[in-house]
């Protein structure tokens, strides 16, 4: 996460890295949730035969997650709609 080469592709992709202390979960309980989101409702249920297949179908629930699911803390809207 510190490499010259990673912190380059985050900085071409307009992005600030965050580094949170080790195993504190109160910093970072917001990327475990998804994280945990993300693996029940597709990760854990597919059997990828290929990098590339994995990658795709996580691309597509992310897209999913932002434009279509609904969220709770949202009033049940998507937080691609919320941001309208």
């Amino acid at each position: 996460m510190t490499s010259r080469r990673y912190v380059k592709a985050l900085k071409d992709a307009g992005m600030k890295q965050e580094r949170t202390g080790y195993n504190n979960p109160d910093a970072d309980a917001y990327i475990e949730r998804w994280f945990r989101t993300l693996k029940e409702e597709t990760v854990w249920l597919q059997e990828y035969g290929s990098f590339l297949e994995a990658k795709q179908d996580i691309d597509h629930y992310i897209a999913f997650y932002n434009d279509e699911r609904p969220h709770s803390a949202l009033g049940y809207l998507s937080p691609n709609f919320v941001n309208l």
